[in-house]
């Protein structure tokens, strides 16, 4: 896992924390002098890799509110770079933060600008870091970073002034609704309780005017202070600075909120840079003041550890298919030998199974082959059944035509004749089969019939109709009357006595 290096900065010097889940651990505090800045980027050396977080508390700073058009976009962007460009003229360490729209008129955007105007302090050290390519995450401030635990401090209080101190000095941070309005820092000549409640008092005064004329606060209104400190000076900051109508002051007990936070190492003393840092690393503010040249490296470091992460999740991915795969493999397996054992176990009872018929003359492959020939001539040697109960059916839809005579037998082709056909079976081998079944109907119409030739020939043609079908063809062989022009005319009578008209329809099918 990255280290993560929480860097404070003050007028004076530069110090290195190491953090921790517990808390801060100090590492290395650096001059601003040409040593200083020497071992600074020595250490950035040796700590390469690193994840470097500034938190500056300075006195360089300046904040402005101002209501602005409500854009979007390319535009807002450029017209907040145009402001900030106007207030900090100098300085890229800045930046715009919304604080919410009004709820009237045009709806403008009331924006507040922050940006650390002492840039020359800053840069010695933001150099060593570019050489080194340290990787930067950001440059934060106090008051940004009070923003986060204000709202549980001041409870039900609507606007606050809040009194911390760093080793930088005494810092009072005005906040309304919650909101950053406005932070000063004030450079203490010692660290003593007795200037820090000296301190307290004289610049609780001070802010107060300084609000009231910027109609930040109802002039003569109450404001709730309240002084972050170390429960052993409640007394003395409490004795120097006390409550009056304008100003209603609380102590914070500095220890609880550590706890709080989960800070181990307690602070000794009122100064709360522990405190800030832990809450530094916990808590990043989405705001901060570097510009994106300060930021290339953290953000090349981002990239990379966002493309290690896919190609983790890619790795993962495809061991959990090589997983999958090799399950489905190892089940594969099992079933496989689970298939051969029944096969083995089969194919021993069909062996036992074999032994314990009686010995027959023919070998097993000659009996499978004529078994095989037997099937064949069964599928091509049909009985007449198909073709009778077809012609039952056609019989049944003409009862005046009667049926005198049916031979059937099997062919090569349609135009066998029957005693060719029986030949041609009884010669060839049994395996060879014929193609057609072959019907041939004799039959005879009423004898009502016998001089009406034109419903002779209609009965005819109806009823071979009535044969015919997809797979069945049928052809009239004779019909009951003759039709040639070169025939000669015979009387039907006989003695006296007339025959019913008899035809002959021939019906092939296939096999």
């Amino acid at each position: 896992m990255t280290a993560r290096r929480l860097l404070f900065l003050d007028s004076l010097s530069l110090t290195a924390y190491r953090w921790q889940p517990g808390g801060p651990r100090i590492e290395a505090t650096f001059t601003s002098d040409e040593a200083g800045l020497a071992a600074f980027a020595d250490f950035l050396q040796l700590k390469r890799g690193s994840l470097y977080y500034l938190l500056a508390d300075v006195a360089e700073e300046g904040f402005q509110i101002e209501d602005v058009p409500y854009v979007s976009g390319s535009d807002r962007q450029e017209m907040l770079k145009r402001k900030l460009a106007q207030y900090f003229y100098g300085t890229p360490l800045s930046l715009a933060m919304s604080l919410g729209r009004a709820k009237i008129g045009r709806r403008d955007e009331k924006v507040l600008f922050a940006g650390l105007t002492g840039y020359l302090q800053f840069e010695p050290w933001l150099d060593a870091m570019r050489s080194a390519e340290a990787q930067l995450a950001g440059i934060f401030t106090v008051p940004f970073l009070l923003a986060r635990i204000v709202g549980k401090l001041a409870r039900n209080q609507e606007q606050v002034l809040l009194m911390t101190v760093t080793r930088a000095g005494l810092r009072q941070t005005f906040f309304d609704h919650g909101q950053l309005r406005f932070s000063r820092l004030t450079p203490m000549a010692t660290g003593m309780v007795g200037d820090l409640a000296t301190g307290c008092a004289t610049e609780t005064r001070k802010i107060y005017q300084y609000l009231a004329g910027q109609r930040l606060i109802p002039r003569d209104a109450p404001l709730p202070t309240l002084i972050l400190a170390h429960p052993n000076h409640f007394g003395i900051i409490g004795d120097r600075c006390q409550s009056t109508p304008e100003r209603q002051v609380q102590m914070v007990d500095l220890l609880v909120e550590a706890k709080r936070q989960g800070l181990k190492e307690t602070p000794v003393e009122s100064c709360a840079e522990t405190l800030f840092l832990h809450l530094l690393a916990k808590q990043t503010p989405h705001e901060q003041f570097a510009p994106p040249a300060e930021l290339r490296s953290y953000r090349r470091w981002q990239t990379r550890i966002g493309l290690n992460t896919a190609a983790g999740g890619v790795l993962a991915a495809g061991l959990l298919y090589t997983g999958i795969q090799m399950a489905t493999h190892v089940d594969l397996v099992e079933g496989n030998d689970a298939l051969k054992a029944e096969v083995d176990l089969g194919q021993r009872r069909y062996n036992a199974m074999l032994q314990g018929l009686p010995p027959v003359p023919i070998g097993f492959d000659s009996l499978r082959a004529l078994t095989d020939r037997y099937q064949l001539l069964n599928r091509r040697s049909p009985g007449p059944e198909p073709l009778l109960q077809h012609i039952s059916q056609a019989m049944n839809k003409a009862p005046r035509i009667e049926l005198t005579r049916l031979e059937w037998w099997i062919a090569n082709s349609p135009d066998d004749p029957a005693a060719g056909a029986r030949k041609t079976a009884s010669s060839a081998p049994a395996a060879s089969g014929y193609g057609f079944a072959v019907v041939r109907l004799y039959a005879q119409l009423p004898l009502a019939m016998a001089s009406d030739q034109r419903g002779q020939l209609d009965a005819v043609n109806a009823f071979a109709e009535s044969l015919r079908g997809p797979d069945t063809q049928v052809q009239v062989v004779t019909l009951p009357f003759e039709t040639e022009s070169g025939k000669s005319i015979k009387s039907g009578e006989t003695g006296g006595q007339i025959d019913p008209p008899r035809f002959v329809v021939k019906l092939t099918r296939t096999l």
